[in-house]
């Protein structure tokens, strides 16, 4: 194939005879040229990319990918240049698309990339867009030793008109988890290294928190919060302008709600999201439906369901959980906690329509929900037997269904099955199970001082109902709960304590 703009493609390497040559020929016969850049390799990875006709030439490794992404372009003659690495290959679907994307009057362009397990042709589990598709300009230069990118060189030059090429790459170098393990240690180290460099860089302090291992917690959730604090004293209009913020503000609202601070995530939340564009609008949304704020979590919601034209950065990293399924979920959850039974149902079943599996199973279970609080224990007993078989190896789906089992018991007075379930249904970053152990436990007598105590550990308040569970915990052992208890949240305790 021809093309009247020719191409450049640039990768840099190191150890990839396994990987380059599935890399390099899903581009031949349309690139003008590969540029190999190998930066140390040991293996055959230079003789194999110089007998598929690559210009290749070496770059001694400095700890800086864009340094050496930097010597790949420097190198290329072409009119655009595509950046790709030797673990990735070109969609052959997308070589159409590539043609039309050369002849665009613009700088540079987005490019999906799919994260994929393996190259049998098997679904993504994670898409999303990069730049990886410019004009050769001795103005556009990759930035960062990790992480690394060009939109500041084209911010800088005072463009971000960047659309949407139409071009896929597949990745597959993160669906092995030994080289995914690698790889995030050494971006680890290359982030610290980088935020020695540049301390209040606000990108590297949201990559690094995202980027620390699970036994560094404490230090990923005191950078996030650290970093959405500096965030809230730009502008808007300076925000908008960085990509990373509506997955930092997600992420930095989620280590609140993991806290237990409720109307901390609220208040950040609300006050960002509406700024930040589309998936931010289910962030606030998703915030104040926690903390019971509910006429303006739905005002949210829906805006976010309706979305599509309001502004987003082009290449605006969202909020992993922001998608329709979500978003209508918790509208009818919100209705179902007001008793709106009709309209509960009419939210969950439009979820229903774009759910995914494992969301197909959460939103059937909120259904069960909707009979057990018409009484309707019969409906609920069907809907549950019909549910079970659809959640085989998920342990996730197992754990949603173990607690509507949990609740189905609880509702037709068999106390003792209830706790089974619900302690079966026990899962790290979900106190739903907890706090229907807590309300059995309130309601025994003589109290197990103990195990009320042990429950108040788990029952952390992720939600507006399961904080009061805690408020109602804390204050039978008399203890201090040491956070804003939003009102929702009391007035639902008071009426635990009433009964």
């Amino acid at each position: 194939m021809t093309n009247s703009s020719a191409l450049s493609v640039c990768m840099i390497v190191r150890d990839e005879e396994v990987n380059l040559r599935r890399a390099i020929e899903s581009v031949r016969g349309f690139a003008s040229e590969v540029i190999v850049v190998d930066t140390g390799s040991r293996d055959r990875t230079v003789e194999i990319a110089r007998v598929l006709g690559a210009k290749v030439s070496t770059h001694a490794w400095q700890e800086d990918f864009s340094l050496a992404r930097n010597t790949a372009i420097e190198a290329a003659s072409g009119d655009w240049i595509l950046s790709l690495d030797a673990d990735e290959w070109l969609d052959a679907k997308a070589i159409a698309a590539l043609a039309l994307a050369l002849e665009r009057p613009c700088l540079a362009q987005l490019v999906r990339i799919d994260l994929v397990a393996d190259d049998k042709g098997s679904e993504p589990f994670r898409q999303f867009s990069a730049l990886r598709l410019f004009r050769r300009d001795k103005r556009i230069r990759f930035s960062g030793r990790v992480h690394e990118g060009i939109a500041e060189s084209l911010i800088a030059i005072g463009d971000a008109d960047w659309p949407e090429s139409g071009v896929a790459i597949l990745d597959d170098g993160y669906g092995i988890a030994a080289e995914r393990q690698r790889k995030l240690a050494r971006n680890l180290a290359l982030l610290e290294l980088a935020r020695q460099d540049n301390p209040d860089d606000l990108f590297l302090a949201y990559k690094l928190a995202i980027t620390l291992p699970q036994e560094r917690s404490q230090q990923r959730d005191a950078l996030l919060l650290s970093s959405i604090a500096k965030a809230r004293l730009l502008s808007f209009d300076a925000l908008r302008g960085l990509p990373f913020m509506p997955s930092l503000l997600a992420a930095a609202v989620e280590v609140c709600v993991n806290q237990g601070r409720l109307c901390d995530a609220a208040e950040i939340a609300s006050h960002l999201g509406p700024a930040l564009g589309a998936s931010s609008l289910f962030t606030a949304g998703r915030a104040l439906a926690r903390v019971g704020q509910v006429a303006n979590a739905e005002a949210l919601l829906n805006r976010f369901l309706g979305a599509g034209t309001l502004h987003e950065h082009p290449a605006a990293q969202p909020d992993p959980a922001a998608n329709p399924a979500e978003a209508c979920a918790w509208l009818g959850w919100l209705s179902l906690q007001a008793g709106d039974l009709a309209l509960a149902t009419v939210w969950f079943q439009r979820g229903l329509a774009t759910a995914t599996p494992l969301q197909a199973v959460s939103i059937d279970c909120q259904l069960i929900r909707v009979s057990l609080a018409a009484d309707d224990l019969g409906d609920a007993a069907k809907r549950l037997e019909r549910l079970y078989p659809r959640a085989a190896g998920s342990a996730e789906a197992h754990s949603e269904l173990m607690l509507i089992s949990a609740e189905l018991a609880m509702s037709a007075c068999d106390v003792a099955g209830a706790v089974q379930l619900a302690t079966a249904a026990l899962t790290p970053g979900d106190d739903r199970a907890a706090a229907l152990l807590a309300e059995i436990a309130l309601s025994e007598e003589p109290a197990d001082m103990q195990g009320l105590g042990n429950l108040l550990n788990a029952v952390v308040g992720r939600r507006f109902d399961t904080l009061a569970q805690r408020v109602r915990l804390a204050r039978r052992l008399g203890i201090a709960i040491g956070m804003d208890v939003p009102p929702a949240a009391k007035e639902l305790a008071a009426r635990g304590e009433a009964r």
